[in-house]
């Protein structure tokens, strides 16, 4: 079975795929918790219906689920997009991606 693990966004190279199914946590989003490490909102990667170029972040987080964060320009022809895209889109101070 496969670790999985959080990983800051700065260190994913420019070239990672981002497949559909990778989660994304953004941390320190003032939420109004007891332990800071739970003040973030979680997003996954998931296909736009009827949508061939974009893949989008929506919102995990109870209270926010369903929310579109942003969208991604898949490198077509193909199912993903890159690490450089994911980047520019949300950002790189305090994002995290899970890598399994």
């Amino acid at each position: 079975m496969a670790i999985s693990k959080w990983i800051p966004v700065r260190n994913i190279s420019d070239d990672e795929k981002i497949w559909s199914g990778t989660k994304v946590r953004i941390y320190h989003v003032g939420l109004k918790v007891t332990d800071m490490n739970d003040d973030y909102y979680e997003y996954l990667v998931s296909f736009i219906f009827d949508n061939n170029e974009h893949l989008q972040l929506t919102n995990l987080t109870q209270g926010k689920a369903g929310n579109i964060l942003c969208v991604l320009k898949k490198d077509t022809p193909n199912h993903y997009a890159l690490g450089k895209t994911l980047k520019d889109r949300i950002g790189l101070e305090n994002t995290f991606v899970l890598v399994t």
